[in-house]
């Protein structure tokens, strides 16, 4: 009995260690005005990570609305230039076309996203899930609303998501992270050292877009 308690122990102590070692993976890079921003190497890739966390005074569906608004994604999503609704199969499957301004004199990034939303029916905590697609893999309806003749490098290679978690009737917790590869020749020392940004201007001018009244009495589940 003492043998197998012992080997319980050990196995704990493991799991500690192995959860200790993926948690330390995030690096704080930022902690200003209530919002937190993380990097991480990502293997295979020379470009990081980042992960912003913040809570955001407004409910739940307050905050799904906003995300639903993709027009209005360029008051509130950091350089984010004409966003387009491509494709809306239903309130929790779309797909989206963004434009991401780079500084002079690289090139703007392009991407198609397709939004997958989720909900876990207990904690009411929900994904909207990003990821980055090619236009051969767009509903056929949707391939001729996508803007041509752009002088953007378009990118395919995206990962990320929202994660919301409702703490009360009047606040949420938001989660923002993604991984891209910019493709080209951009320096990865350079993007690194922009991605920080993102995330903390994105959930900064969230929190102050998501109140307006346009965003109320929304409930897509």
């Amino acid at each position: 009995m003492n043998q197998f308690k012992n080997q319980c122990v050990v196995l704990l102590a493991f799991l500690l260690l192995s959860l200790s070692s993926v948690a330390s993976e995030w690096k704080l890079e930022k902690d200003k005005d209530g919002i937190q921003v993380y990097t991480r190497e990502v293997e295979g890739s020379a470009y990081k990570a980042f992960r912003g966390e913040s809570v955001i005074d407004a409910e739940l569906n307050q905050v799904m609305a906003l995300l639903d608004d993709t027009k209005g994604f360029v008051h509130w999503m950091f350089n984010c230039k004409n966003p387009t609704l491509l494709y809306k199969a239903s309130l929790l499957d779309r797909y989206q076309y963004l434009v991401n301004d780079f500084p002079w004199p690289a090139a703007d990034r392009e991407m198609i996203l397709r939004n997958e939303i989720s909900q876990d029916p207990v904690s009411r905590k929900t994904i909207v899930k990003l990821t980055g697609v090619t236009a051969d893999a767009l509903p056929e309806s949707a391939k001729s609303t996508l803007p041509t003749k752009t002088d953007a490098v378009r990118v395919e290679e995206v990962e990320g998501f929202f994660e919301l978690t409702p703490l009360s009737d009047t606040q949420t917790k938001v989660v923002f992270q993604l991984h891209l590869n910019p493709v080209g020749a951009l320096p990865s020392g350079l993007v690194n050292a922009m991605i920080v940004d993102n995330p903390f201007e994105t959930l900064k001018a969230m929190r102050k877009r998501v109140v307006l009244p346009e965003y109320a009495n929304f409930n897509p589940f």
